[in-house]
């Protein structure tokens, strides 16, 4: 993922360095990295994981690490991001080694980094993490789009899986979470209403965990009595994820795009998903009346089929005259079993095969970023199934969402499990009422998952019928339901001169 993102820079790096025949061979290997993940190319047994060859990567990293140039952002670099973003602390999780404990490099600005160990993840105590992987894994192949409601073992597969989120939240809040944040506010009372901003970095299958969704105790804080439901991380705390250090600091300094400026909605090519038109059209008629509208839409004439040949124009490094600022996929998404082929299902072509319409890491990463670090982008909200997974040893630092950050975007909305199309489409709907209000994309998403764990939740207005039914009335929704949604990229607040969203 560092590779690709930084491929605009690399050569020129290396001619800096005096190594004009290795940057000669990047930036044909970038430009032949473009077309490779044809189906042709792949019909041919090419490396479907291969952008730029890995022994070309050494090379140039061993080059450029004899000049004395440096392969990522350094602690200081990441504090004075944290910093500049208005954010309280930048924490690595860590897995323990052998027998001994896991670790938190905690980085906060003006502060010294602190390696705070955690007993919890240590091997001995882990086992929550890894029954809920495999219970992961087996949801995932029962659960995707194509295998039918009745498949065997489809029930007991996804009551195994709840099960396990269950104890994998129970685990996460004593083990991790509770540690990290009386770390990072020392003396600051914990107060839903002042919430600390926090920026995790989950190394290896870390990244796995909804830490949002972390247990931290029940009662106090979510209201009194016996029907008080439990407190989590998100009641106080602002959570974004990152895929490394450098991510963290490129998207930090990239700024926003005006919502409303150019919006692109895409309901459900395929038209496989019952409540994609419900929200897409929700969306459009309340926020985005300008919005060009792509996939199946029945009120719509005008639609445009929306394949990835249609799509990628518009994204950040495109071609399009007029690139995207918002861009919302209400579809499909599958985790592949290599992260560069994790897609999202779009309008597939007449007589094309299947490939023509789907929209893969790969492609994503086919164009380089379109920045450095810096510059502004789209938010991109991946209203889709398994959107931040990996099923690859679930490291989750590949995948679309961590694609859709490196080529541009100053925010990610994606998911780590698959979700319902009913309930996705009502909580984004109220992604977007809170963004209406002026919330910044990782606010406006914690907002969403509060709302949705108040049994006592305000209607939303213009929320249509057909969404609303889906949502009143009903308790506090349990995690499996609430919690697969994170935000990556830029984590800062709102500025006083941030963007806004038309409201009808």
């Amino acid at each position: 993922l560092r590779a690709v993102a930084a491929s605009a820079s690399v050569p020129e790096q290396l001619e800096a360095c005096g190594e004009t025949d290795l940057a000669a061979r990047w930036r044909e290997a970038a430009r032949a990295g473009a077309d490779a993940g044809t189906a042709a190319a792949r019909k041919d047994g090419k490396d479907a994981d291969t952008l730029i060859p890995s022994t070309l990567r050494r090379r140039a990293l061993g080059a450029l690490r004899t000049a004395g140039i440096s392969a990522g952002p350094g602690w200081q670099e990441v504090s004075d991001a944290a910093e500049a973003a208005g954010v309280d602390a930048v924490v690595h999780l860590l897995v323990g080694q052998g027998e001994g404990p896991g670790r938190a490099l905690v980085v906060r600005p003006g502060l010294a980094p602190l390696s705070l160990e955690l007993t919890g993840l240590a091997a001995a105590d882990r086992a929550p993490l890894e029954r809920y992987v495999d219970a992961a894994r087996a949801r995932s192949a029962v659960t995707a789009p194509g295998v039918p409601l009745s498949a065997p073992g489809r029930a007991e597969a996804v009551a195994a899986w709840e099960a396990a989120l269950e104890e994998l939240c129970d685990w996460a809040g004593p083990a991790v979470m509770g540690p990290v944040l009386d770390v990072v506010r020392p003396g600051r009372p914990a107060r839903p209403d002042d919430p600390v901003r926090l920026v995790l970095l989950p190394a290896g299958n870390l990244g796995i965990v909804p830490w949002h969704a972390a247990r931290l105790g029940a009662g106090a804080g979510a209201g009194a009595g016996a029907g008080a439901r439990p407190v989590y991380a998100v009641d106080h705390a602002v959570l974004s994820y990152a895929a490394s250090g450098a991510e963290f600091v490129r998207s930090a300094a990239r700024t926003r795009l005006p919502l409303a400026e150019a919006p692109v909605l895409v309901a459900d090519p395929r038209a496989t998903l019952a409540y994609a038109e419900h929200e897409v059209e929700a969306l459009r008629a309340v926020f985005y009346p300008e919005a060009r509208c792509f996939g199946f839409l029945s009120r719509n004439v005008f639609h445009v089929d929306g394949t990835p040949d249609e799509l990628l124009p518009l994204l950040p490094g495109g071609t399009g005259e007029r690139p995207a600022t918002l861009v919302e996929f209400s579809v499909h998404g599958i985790a592949g079993d290599l992260p560069t082929v994790s897609r999202l299902l779009l309008h597939r072509p007449r007589g094309a095969d299947d490939d023509a319409g789907l929209l893969t890491v790969r492609r994503l990463l086919g164009a380089p970023a379109v920045d450095g670090g810096g510059g502004a982008g789209p938010l991109v909200v991946l209203s889709a199934c398994e959107t931040d997974l990996s099923t690859r040893d679930h490291d989750e630092t590949l995948t679309l969402t961590t694609a859709f950050v490196a080529r541009g975007a100053a925010d990610v909305i994606g998911s780590k499990w698959s979700v319902a199309d009913a309930s996705s489409a009502v909580l984004m709907y109220a992604l977007h009422h809170f963004l209406a209000q002026g919330a910044d994309p990782a606010q406006a998403l914690r907002r969403t998952q509060l709302w949705a764990l108040d049994a006592g939740r305000p209607a939303l207005p213009g929320l249509p019928r057909p969404l609303a039914v889906r949502i009143e009335g009903k308790p506090a929704l349990s995690a499996d339901a609430w919690a697969p949604f994170i935000h990556q990229g830029n984590p800062a607040p709102v500025r006083p001169e941030g963007n806004t969203v038309g409201h009808a």
